[in-house]
């Protein structure tokens, strides 16, 4: 994989390849968002071939990029390098546990050698008949100790210091999987989360709802507005969608304009009012920007129900929930349908 940090250019042909990247983008109607433009810029520049390939191979048949497509690129070809950044933190794991037990080692080695000092002052305390043999005696025993406490302190401090360095490269994975995680713009989850979580659900068995959420006339939305106010649209239809839910339910930009809702133990009928309850949140937003106060029309999302049946697959419901969400737009959008089951 291709380490996007290391696609560094001189400056006059990074202003061309960015502007590049921005005329794909608008030309093929697309948000130049950061994991967009970064997919766009890989492709310019011929940074990543895998990317240059496929979006080549895209363009020469006449068939248009969408976010899907590029989400799809960036997951593979870029998120992945996140890969060679967790192996680098594991390497410096494991280099601070092999450091560690060098100085437990250390440790026990100074442990035995200050019990033979002792063993050793033992056994001429047996021959000692005057005042200078104890005094030396006692003296050595002395040293030993002093030796031995040092040796203490410092593995003490190399422990603290070890809980120190370990916080940080826990803090570090964590962010590292955060961010493998979640996409970038929404701050809710990414595809890949949402495959982990299907996954869970489906081996466990657990009943649970689907909704399918998706912004009504969102082309025309970019098209009259530009992308930036795009961009500010759906992440509030995100933030929305983040506060009709319970901490446990997962919430997922599926891509582009749509997003997913995974409602662990819920039935249809709870679902059906989550879904109604986004709906109405979604439809009583207006949307201020500040530098001008202009005011954004009031805007709908149409949503898409269904639940989990024993033998359910994860394309089966997905599947089934986009059939349901396309009968919301068939009639009329700004509303919710529901499929209870497989058609």
């Amino acid at each position: 994989m291709t380490d996007i940090q290391a696609i560094v250019h001189p400056f006059d042909d990074a202003r061309a390849f960015a502007q590049m990247s921005l005329d794909l983008l608008v030309g093929q109607h697309l948000a130049p968002s950061p994991l967009s433009y970064t997919v766009a810029y890989a492709y310019a520049s011929a940074a990543i071939p895998e990317i240059v390939d496929a979006l080549r191979q895209r363009i020469e048949s006449g068939q248009t990029l969408d976010e899907n497509l590029l989400h799809a690129l960036f997951d593979t070809h870029i998120a992945a390098d996140r890969a060679a950044q967790l192996r680098s933190v594991g390497h410096d794991l494991k280099q601070l546990l092999l450091l560690l037990i060098r100085n437990l080692d250390h440790a026990g080695q100074g442990t035995a050698e200050f019990g033979r000092a002792l063993a050793a002052s033992l056994h001429r305390l047996d021959s000692a008949v005057d005042a200078d043999a104890l005094r030396g005696i006692a003296g050595d025993m002395l040293d030993a100790t002093r030796q031995a406490q040092q040796r203490n302190d410092q593995l003490q401090e190399r422990l603290r210091e070890t809980v120190v360095e370990t916080e940080q490269l826990r803090g570090e994975l964590e962010e590292h999987r955060r961010a493998a995680l979640v996409d970038p713009l929404t701050g809710l989850l990414n595809r890949r989360a949402m495959d982990a979580h299907f996954d869970e659900l489906l081996v466990q068995r657990r009943a649970f709802a689907l909704l399918m959420v998706d912004i009504d006339h969102f082309k025309a939305i970019n098209d009259t507005y530009g992308h930036a106010l795009g961009d500010a649209v759906i992440r509030n239809v995100a933030d929305a969608i983040r506060n009709c839910i319970r901490g446990g339910d997962h919430a997922v930009r599926y891509g582009g304009e749509e997003f997913l809702v995974m409602l662990p133990d819920t039935p249809l009928d709870g679902a059906s009012k989550v879904a109604e309850a986004i709906r109405a949140r979604i439809h009583g937003l207006r949307l201020v920007r500040r530098r001008d106060h202009f005011q954004l029309d009031p805007f709908t999302v149409s949503v898409g129900v269904t639940a989990w049946q024993a033998g359910d697959s994860a394309d089966g419901m997905l599947q089934r929930a986009d059939r349901a969400l396309y009968a919301s737009k068939n009639s009329g959008r700004n509303r919710v349908s529901v499929i209870d089951g497989p058609a």
